[in-house]
């Protein structure tokens, strides 16, 4: 459609404006159509040319700024190089981008300069004093990760790197789907074993000359030697030679052992390149044999030992990569040696990009219309299940959200894009069984659909009084009724939209999606699968998600957002289903794992090094969710630095508990009588100043809270009491203390002597001997209590810390508070619309109750957190498992185990 055209206009401003591009900067606005409105086409309809200014903005419009980087005793050489260096596999692949629009100008801008600057830190491979280098490459989600290793193996072969090994994930559809993909950019031609069938891909007619790596695997078979395999050795080629791998004990063993086979041949003499890119598989590691990642991390050191000069570059979507949160100790972190101790690089998004920070946050823009909580599947398919109950029916909303798969495909096709790959993920189990079960009720439904938009899809849409067609209707009037299409479009594309559309599982089982297969005609399906289908697994034209899972390991959750990546043209029409505690969740997570990007930034101004965002890392409060998920199976010892500071510390978990619940209040009562009268006395709250240390210590050590990670005892001491107890002697000697009230329409209550105006604060169900308390986006506080006795100064720096982007607002109040402050919640329990509260008898927090807990906000600290050593016992990893709701999926162990292909 008009592709002659749109390749005229594309070369065009490539040309016209490559300095521009070349710098990182966009278009001026209306540059585009202005272009195209004075082409030289005078065929070109008003639907055509805004078509066409569509995909050129598309193409045009995107920025991307470079990421950050933390190195240590790097000395650059590629700039001084670059000149001699031919750059053969680069040009062309930059080329491939640029002229066929697969990225938009600007991010091949970027991806130039940021893979220099990867290519430049892992070193010259033709330095005869070269030293080995082990680096970590940090993206998002679906940003796209392997883009950027594709131009980074590309330029390693033009400056020298003559053998390549790529791990491309633990599963055989991902290692043959990354094997396409390296086919498509570096290679050149399909990898087939039948020569016959190795065909040349478009990227050949990018260079003059023709160049083909030596490739040791097929899209048919990982690594094998012998009759069935590699048939020739590392040395005598004229081309770098590249291995797309499983990271799998069997397969790396065998590469290992063939590798040593070439020693008398000189081919350990060889430069090196591995990329691993499962970094951050964390979570996946509780299969049962908890050896099994240490093998594999062996034979990887051991083949990175045969080659003098090599580069480890391990790929990470999350900053929760193994290397981090796997060490018992830092100390053993810092010496592993695979430890990214040269450089860290963390990769910013182009501005296209659907992340977190779009979805979830409270200014993103795709959040009020993308996002939709659901909570009417606790009967049909309750969160907790077992893996032979059986699932009567769908949930409406599933129902809802598979009628509006059906729509956004009626719409695509309107746009022209029928053809073009479409998909929906339904993630709402762990269990196999359960998936197969879903399977069925999908495929019945998806039919009834198709029957009647059959039957009745050719009428006049005011004349059709079917029930599925009114279901249809009123799934189109909910969700579309503002955007620029109308349902007379839309009925009228329904049919040829919906009728090709088919329902699979994808889960160790079986069940692919083959949308190489498939890419005349797009594959266009209702995917339903777990943590196969979740990790690291690309779906194709993701319009509609529907999730309900009890996830709490923060890696694990945000590799399950697989609604993350690039929906150019259709980001308007893309809906995510899931309940109101994942979406509470999802935001939390975004919030930290943001921080901790940021600390990149702040590290490199401050020319920190990589081990030290490595303890920034082990020190994140979302790090003991990995360890807890890495644990989760056996009793052990527990060596954490849990790093607080500038942060709100929320006592959300009570037991449930008649006893401690009294103890609890009679232990504040007598704190706050001890404190005599506050200091200030406002609408809003108590507050007193300057309060002995060892008095809030020891209210800490008698008060009870649930289960919570930094809060719950480990025998006779928490995470956050060691933290406090550091600091004691020195800069938390002296606190702030308030009470924090209603300022209009509370409960009245006198307590302690104290008339105050209560919050009300939503309980949600008792599970394991304690209940959460939840106020405003699932917290116990509100997120202006963190500014509670702070003065006009603080205040206005605050803001302007705030403003900067260098912290989030509660943060940059703690961050400029002068003594730490206690938050004393007394509180009016009320009930969470979104879960059920039937059946809970041994509930003894009633709503009309007065409750009460705690939570702390804690300046910056001067001193380093330091490591604790705790025996955990089971009780305490219990707690761990049911605060973050971790649990293990059917497909885990199977992926680690999957058979050789």
């Amino acid at each position: 459609m008009h592709d002659a055209e749109l390749a005229y206009f594309r070369l065009n401003i490539e040309q016209k404006y490559s300095d521009l591009f070349a710098s990182g900067a966009g278009l001026p606005e209306g540059t585009i159509e202005e272009i195209v409105r004075e082409g030289p086409f005078n065929n070109l309809d008003e639907d055509a040319t805004v078509f066409i200014v569509r995909e050129l903005q598309a193409s045009f419009k995107v920025t991307q700024r470079r990421g950050a980087v933390i190195s240590k005793g790097h000395q650059p050489w590629l700039s001084k190089k670059k000149s001699e260096l031919e750059f053969y596999y680069w040009n062309r692949l930059s080329k491939f981008y640029r002229e066929t629009g697969a990225l938009p100008s600007n991010v091949v801008a970027t991806l130039d300069s940021d893979t220099d600057e990867i290519l430049d830190l892992c070193g010259d491979p033709l330095d005869p004093s070269y030293q080995a280098v082990r680096g970590m490459v940090m993206g998002n989600v679906q940003m796209g990760k392997t883009t950027n290793y594709s131009a980074l193996i590309c330029k390693a072969a033009d400056a020298g790197y003559r053998v390549i090994i790529l791990l491309a994930g633990i599963t055989n559809s991902l290692r043959t789907q990354t094997q396409e993909r390296l086919d498509e950019t570096f290679i050149g031609k399909v990898s087939v074993a039948n020569a016959a069938a190795q065909q040349s891909l478009p990227i050949q007619r990018f260079a003059a000359e023709r160049r083909i790596p030596a490739v040791g695997t097929t899209r048919d078979s990982d690594f094998k030697a012998g009759r069935d395999g590699i048939y020739f050795g590392l040395t005598g080629h004229q081309e770098p030679m590249i291995f797309v791998t499983k990271k799998n004990k069997s397969v790396l063993e065998r590469l290992e052992k063939w590798i040593d086979d070439q020693e008398q041949t000189g081919g350990f003499e060889l430069p090196l390149l591995l990329i691993d890119d499962e970094a951050d598989n964390a979570s996946i590691n509780t299969a049962k044999d908890p050896k099994l990642t240490t093998a594999i991390n062996g034979i990887i050191r051991q083949i990175l030992n045969r080659f003098p000069r090599s580069a480890y570059v391990g790929y990470t979507a999350t900053p929760f990569a193994n290397i981090f949160i796997d060490p018992e100790t830092s100390e053993d972190m810092e010496h592993d040696d695979l430890f990214p101790g040269n450089f860290i690089k963390a990769l910013d998004p182009p501005s296209n990009y659907v992340g977190s920070h779009r979805v979830f946050r409270e200014d993103g823009d795709l959040r009020e219309n993308m996002v939709k909580t659901v909570d009417d599947y606790r009967v049909l398919l309750p969160l907790k299940h077992k893996s032979g109950d059986p699932v009567s029916d769908l949930p409406e909303s599933l129902k809802h959200a598979i009628r509006v798969f059906c729509l956004t495909r009626a719409i695509r096709v309107f746009q022209g894009k029928g053809h073009a790959h479409c998909s929906m993920m339904i993630n709402v189990s762990r269990f196999n069984a359960i998936q197969t079960q879903i399977l069925g009720h999908a495929h019945e439904y998806l039919g009834e659909l198709k029957y009647a938009v059959t039957v009745h899809g050719s009428l006049d849409p005011d004349s059709i009084h079917d029930e599925t067609m009114t279901k249809l209707r009123e799934s189109f009037e909910r969700e579309y009724s503002e955007t620029e299409y109308n349902w007379s479009e839309v009925l009228s594309n329904l049919n040829e939209g919906i009728q090709s559309i088919e329902v699979r599982t994808v889960n160790m089982q079986g069940g692919v999606l083959d949308y190489t297969l498939n890419k005349e005609h797009g594959l266009h399906v209702i995917a339903i699968g777990g943590l196969a289908l979740s990790r690291g697994l690309t779906l194709e034209g993701l319009t509609v998600s529907y999730l309900l899972r009890n996830v709490g390991a923060s890696d694990t959750l945000m590799q399950m957002a697989r609604w993350f990546g690039y929906r150019p043209g259709y980001e308007d029409i893309c809906r995510l289903y899931l309940p109101k505690m994942s979406f509470d969740h999802y935001e939390y997570v975004d919030e930290a794992t943001e921080e901790l990007r940021r600390e990149v930034k702040r590290m490199k101004a401050a020319n920190s090094t990589p081990a030290d965002f490595g303890l920034k890392v082990r020190q994140s409060p979302l790090a003991i969710r990995v360890t807890a998920a890495n644990k989760m199976r056996t009793a052990e010892k527990l060596t954490v630095a849990q790093d607080y500071s500038a942060r709100h510390v929320e006592g959300h978990a009570l037991p449930n508990d008649s006893r401690k619940s009294a103890e609890n209040y009679a232990s504040v009562s007598s704190f706050l009588k001890q404190l005599g009268d506050p200091k200030e006395a406002t609408k809003g709250y108590l507050l007193w100043d300057k309060v002995n240390g060892r008095e809030v210590l020891n209210l800490l050590d008698r008060f009870n809270f649930g289960a919570h990670a930094d809060l719950s005892k480990i025998a006779d001491t928490s995470l956050f009491q060691d933290y406090i107890q550091d600091r004691i002697a020195g800069e938390m000697s002296v606190w702030d203390v308030a009470i924090p009230m209603r300022q209009t329409d509370g409960k009245p209550e006198v307590f302690a002597g104290h008339s105050l105006s209560l919050r009300k604060r939503e309980k949600g169900l008792v599970k394991n001997g304690s209940y959460k308390v939840y106020g405003g986006r699932s917290r116990v506080a509100d997120q202006t209590d963190a500014r509670i006795g702070l003065d006009e100064d603080q205040n206005r720096i605050a803001e302007q810390r705030k403003n900067n982007g260098e912290y989030k607002a509660e943060r940059a109040a703690c961050s400029v508070r002068q003594r730490p402050l206690m938050l004393i919640h007394i509180f009016e329990p009320s009930l969470r619309n979104d879960i059920d509260h039937k059946e809970q008898s041994d509930d003894i927090l009633r709503v009309g109750d007065v409750a009460v807990t705690l939570s702390f906000c804690l300046p910056q600290t001067k001193q380093p957190a330091r490591e604790h050593t705790y025996q955990v016992n089971a009780v305490y990893l219990a707690q761990l498992r049911d605060q973050y709701e971790l649990e293990e999926d059917d497909d885990a162990e199977a992926m680690l185990g999957e058979q050789d292909a």
